[in-house]
């Protein structure tokens, strides 16, 4: 009877391994058999197997590459088991972090990441200062890819905390910096950030015989006021290879205190026409509202064709279709313009709007000046830069660009006869074959 009453319980039985108890040992074992790692993914949810013990399952099953499966598993077991596990994984996985296989240390780095949210403050805490003391070492070992969870995303969970250890690592010279500056920029606050900023230009001050394009990047990702006020010199003063490099350095982060520098530089006819085109850049990366006005004055004023429609370029950029008619009006009247010019530099920026820019067409259509009028009925025939199969217009604007057809407007630079009026009949009869009524 008693052999009985123990072979049915054998054959229902819900532990883990049937008969087999969850041992420290068995689930060493199991890493090695066929049937293993379904055991171990038992052990795990098994809710009377002890906590100690469900998480050596947890690690063991890291270890066979099935860190997703126990990720899984922790969403479904009971807030009250699962920070049992989790108090019991964290010495566990902390210690593994100091393992000397790098792909033992990565799983437990990833590990205790994927742990921390479900962890109490205090112990959250202890992962935090685990999960800071393997990142540096990757960082000062110059390793910043690799696991299931980068840097860059354990960083910002940790958030500000992180910042004096990163900062130590950039501050020291024999530290490569690329790793640290990166994940610096994502976390500092303004005192931290100006520490860091000094740090990399005094990096920069000693770099020979040039400053390697890894450094520009790193001045601007961090910004500051040394890497910031070191930039700016440089764009505005160093040799054309410096400054450039610093003007495309100040485009890493998006700084709006730096819009009047970049709209005067943008705008200063005696600046190097690289770093000129490079301004236009971080006007863009910018925007708003005052960035656009700036564009549209450098238009109006600045005497050089290609400069405007470089500013046209951004503006658009910037404002999208609400900055057409302003940019375009905005133009000189008295100004040549060959029409290839207009229709590469103008109306293909317009068909980079896309559909939603129609309607700001329809407006230029009826815009007192001429080059805004032109600009609108090449625009309508253009096919779309998104998708050239497709124009802006449709048979729908047949009709209201027929209507300028009496238009006498003429462009200094045009081929004689070619008016307003003349573009419009033919993209109407255009736009009426190409898409039908």
């Amino acid at each position: 009877m008693t052999r009985f009453v123990l072979a049915l319980a054998c054959a229902t039985s819900i532990v883990v391994g049937g008969c087999e108890g969850v041992s420290s040992e068995s689930i060493q074992r199991w890493k090695t058999t066929q049937k293993g790692p379904g055991k171990l993914a038992d052990a795990l949810k098994d809710s009377s197997v002890a906590p100690p013990l469900r998480a050596e399952a947890a690690v063991a099953l890291v270890d066979l590459g099935q860190a997703d499966q126990v990720d899984q598993s922790l969403t479904t077991i009971p807030a009250g088991e699962r920070a049992e596990i989790v108090k019991a994984l964290i010495p566990i996985d902390s210690d593994r972090l100091k393992d000397a296989d790098l792909t033992r240390a990565r799983g437990a780095r990833d590990a205790l990441f994927s742990v921390r949210a479900y962890a109490l403050p205090d112990e959250q805490k202890r992962i935090d200062e685990a999960l800071l003391a393997s990142v540096a070492k990757d960082v000062r070992e110059g390793r910043l890819s690799g696991g299931r969870h980068s840097l860059e995303k354990i960083v910002e969970a940790i958030g500000p905390a992180a910042a004096p250890t990163l900062l130590a690592l950039l501050e020291d010279p024999r530290v490569p910096f690329a790793g640290a500056a990166e994940l610096l920029g994502k976390i500092a606050d303004e005192p931290t950030r100006d520490r860091a900023s000094l740090a990399l230009v005094q990096r920069a001050l000693r770099a020979t015989p040039e400053i390697p394009v890894a450094l520009w990047r790193a001045l601007g990702t961090v910004g500051g006021r040394a890497a910031t006020n070191f930039l700016m010199q440089k764009a505005e003063k160093g040799p054309e290879r410096d400054a450039v490099a610093a003007a495309q350095a100040l485009q890493q982060r998006r700084e709006p205190s730096l819009l009047p520098f970049a709209l005067r530089v943008a705008g200063d006819g005696k600046a190097n026409k690289a770093v000129r085109d490079e301004m236009f850049g971080l006007v863009e990366r910018i925007g708003g509202g005052d960035a656009q006005q700036g564009l549209v004055h450098i238009i109006a004023a600045d005497p050089a064709p290609m400069v405007r429609y470089r500013a046209y370029e951004a503006a658009l950029a910037v404002g999208g279709a609400q900055a057409l008619v302003p940019a375009l009006e905005a133009f000189p009247a008295s100004a040549s313009y060959k029409k290839d010019d207009v229709v590469d530099f103008l109306v293909k920026d317009v068909t980079k709007l896309g559909p939603a820019a129609r309607p700001a067409v329809h407006k230029a259509l009826a815009s007192p000046a001429v080059l805004a009028r032109m600009t609108g009925v090449l625009a309508l025939e253009a096919p779309l830069a998104t998708d050239a199969r497709q124009t802006l217009g449709s048979a729908a604007d047949a009709a209201v660009v027929a209507k300028l057809a009496p238009d006498r407007g003429t462009l200094k630079g045009f081929p004689t006869g070619d008016t307003v009026g003349t573009e419009a009949a033919r993209v109407a009869a255009v736009l009426q074959k190409r898409t039908g009524p």
